[in-house]
């Protein structure tokens, strides 16, 4: 949650660098190989530092048990074919597209860093998630939640990761990327600057309602053990009875269990590799509005997640902040509660909206990100890709199954990728030259920033906890994030929004920030800018009006701010050394605004759906970016000192 100027992620893909990294995802095994090096030229030319790769498990694999010097050891009864000792082709003896070893070594050549995806699930729209159709069948233990449902990829059951059997598998794969593709590529001597564990949690696990989450009988014996380990033997007894016999306590637990189940995944992983590269995990931002719950279930995860000692990243695959205000709200209080680099953004996809294939639409989604303090910028898919086998391709039946068209998988992946397989331009070629250009030119002065924030409320996280099993009327959780949204639209100021027990940073010039308390408990004597609410239980306004009765009794700002004529555009800033501030207008409804600062003599005129990016010193406009121009909309005007300010404004190179 902390708005303190971070390099974290950023350095760690790039050490050294002061601005935001630009990651672009590759996906090789859908691309000819004769089309790799080219491809990669070009990303890099675009502004691509680092390209992503998933990798997919079942394209690797070439489905034969190792043979050693003495013949094929099943022959003489090697235990270790019955957990899944099968052979792997990373270098392209049996097909040229499973050459990874080469894929990385024309990366280092264009001068890319790699972030390797290993999964073992990976989804990336690949069959099953990229697992062997072996484990996803009934010789193995579905991942089914405590409600009963199992989760499913084209119609078929995922496996629970915690199944023992399904764990040595998974680590056989593993440790064979690790050994015959990390080892040799591995930073800092390689171009393997980073590892993701995992994807989205373990396989899409992450954001999951709480009662969805792996309740497999290993999972339940897992967390039995866990609990028996924090000394809670009484509720350890319940742990593998009915889910209608646990204690409100059990539930409890559960919720906070069931990120430390996560982590405990990714460190299984993290340990099968060498040291050197980063450890990253994804984990998707969730809809304020998801049904049953799910951002309490998801907050109530982050305990171990932001305790794990990974970097930790989200994805952004919760609508378009550009044309939908719930989206931008979703956002907000995702990045503001998570503390999140962006590791997965939409940048072609069109399945159910084509503007991701015109570059405002994604260039507005990564400025939203880099003002709320991402360090990083991500391009999925960097390359529109359309090579690829029925290893790779999802099933028809089993997308059918699921209510998917099995038309919206065909070539090419991710159709509005800057860059065409081959290395022609696509339209949001011009999104990622314009977003590289102000990185080059004011990424520095982005990154040595802080949010700016009028006040902080730290929120108790007993109450996710238990609003996770809440299945009736808002949450306390959802109904604070709404209020925190619709304050920053109605009034213009931000309140920030953190966990009880951390300290909240302080604005640029090391002041304190007004904070307030939100806590679980029976309500008791509140004192000023706290609130005890029960947990479990329905907001019914409570949180918002305790947000309204708080912000009401904030001093006024100090310092030029600004208004909006219409009070569409949310507007956030960051403040940093020698009297810079970063100023980030956003429109995401589908009406014009006007944004009138009050005290720098400015103007900025911001079409719907459009952003803008003023960087500042000392009051002085050094430069500023907008979103390019959708077709046929009103351009994005800014009129500094009552003229025309295009002589500063950064384009596409």
């Amino acid at each position: 949650m902390s708005p303190a100027p971070h390099t974290a992620l950023a350095g760690a893909l790039v050490p050294g660098t002061t601005r935001p990294v630009v990651v672009g995802e590759y996906p090789y095994y859908r691309a000819a190989p004769a089309n790799w090096a080219a491809d990669l030229r070009e990303l890099r030319a675009l502004g691509v530092d680092v390209v992503s790769c998933y990798v997919p498990w079942r394209f690797h694999e070439t489905g034969e048990p190792l043979r050693g010097a003495q013949g094929d050891r099943s022959a003489q009864g090697d235990d270790r074919l019955a957990q899944g000792d099968y052979s792997f082709d990373f270098t392209g003896k049996t097909d040229p597209q499973r050459d990874i070893v080469g894929l990385l070594e024309l990366a280092a050549a264009a001068g890319l860093g790699v972030l390797l995806k290993p999964g073992p699930f990976i989804h990336a729209e690949v069959q099953l998630g990229g697992l062997p159709d072996r484990l996803c069948g009934p010789g193995h233990t579905p991942y089914q939640g405590l409600d009963g449902t199992v989760l499913t990829s084209q119609g078929k059951p995922l496996p629970s990761l915690l199944d023992p059997a399904v764990q040595a598998e998974t680590e056989t794969w593993l440790k064979a990327v690790a050994d015959e593709v990390v080892a040799g590529a591995a930073a800092p001597d390689g171009p393997v600057v980073a590892l993701q564990l995992g994807n989205e949690g373990t396989c899409g696990d992450a954001h999951l309602p709480v009662d969805a989450q792996d309740a497999s009988p290993a999972a339940r014996r897992a967390f039995a053990r866990w609990l028996t380990g924090r000394g809670l033997p009484d509720e350890a007894a319940l742990a593998t009875e009915d889910v209608t016999r646990w204690t409100s306590a059990t539930r409890q637990q559960w919720s906070r269990w069931s990120g430390h189940a996560i982590v405990g995944l990714w460190d299984r992983i993290s340990a099968l590799f060498p040291e050197g590269p980063a450890r990253l995990v994804n984990v998707p931002l969730t809809g304020v509005t998801a049904p049953r719950a799910a951002l309490d279930a998801w907050a109530a995860r982050q305990r171990a997640v932001q305790g794990c000692g990974y970097f930790v990243g989200h994805t952004e695959w919760i609508g378009n902040p550009v044309r939908e205000t719930a989206a931008f709200g979703s956002h907000l209080a995702g990045i503001l509660l998570g503390g999140t680099d962006v590791v997965e953004a939409n940048w072609g996809f069109t399945w159910t909206d084509e503007s991701f294939a015109r570059p405002a639409t994604p260039v507005f989604n990564a400025l939203l990100a880099l003002l709320l303090g991402s360090t990083t910028v991500s391009v999925y898919t960097a390359c529109a890709t359309q090579n690829w086998g029925p290893l790779v391709d999802m099933d028809p039946d089993g997308l059918r199954a699921e209510g998917v068209d099995p038309a919206l998988h065909a070539p090419p992946y991710t159709p509005g990728a800057p860059l065409a397989e081959g290395g022609a331009h696509q339209a949001n070629a011009q999104g990622l030259k314009l977003l590289a250009a102000f990185l080059d030119r004011f990424g520095d002065l982005l990154s040595g920033s802080v949010l700016d924030r009028d006040a902080v409320v730290l929120v108790d996280r007993a109450l996710p906890e238990a609003g996770a099993w809440q299945r009736t009327g808002p949450t306390i959780l959802a109904e604070l994030a709404d209020a925190v949204h619709r304050h920053l639209a109605d009034s213009g100021r931000l309140i920030g929004l953190g966990w009880l027990g951390e300290r909240p940073a302080p604005a640029a010039d090391g002041t304190p920030v007004p904070v307030a308390v939100l806590r679980a408990g029976h309500p008791d004597g509140d004192g000023p800018g706290e609130l005890t609410l029960p947990a479990g239980e329905s907001a019914d306004g409570a949180a918002a009006a305790f947000l309204a009765s708080f912000a009401a009794a904030l001093p006024a700002p100090a310092g030029p701010r600004w208004t909006t004529a219409h009070g569409r555009a949310r507007v956030l800033s960051r403040s940093g050394p020698d009297g810079v501030r970063v100023i980030g207008a956003f429109n995401p409804t589908d009406a014009d605004d006007r944004v009138i600062g009050t005290g720098g003599g400015w103007t900025l005129d911001l079409p719907a759906g459009s952003a803008a990016v003023l960087v500042t010193r000392d009051g002085a406009l050094r430069g500023w970016l907008a979103t390019p121009e959708e077709p046929s909309a009103t351009p994005v005007v800014l009129l500094w000192g009552g003229e025309q300010a295009d002589a500063t404004r950064v384009r596409a190179s």
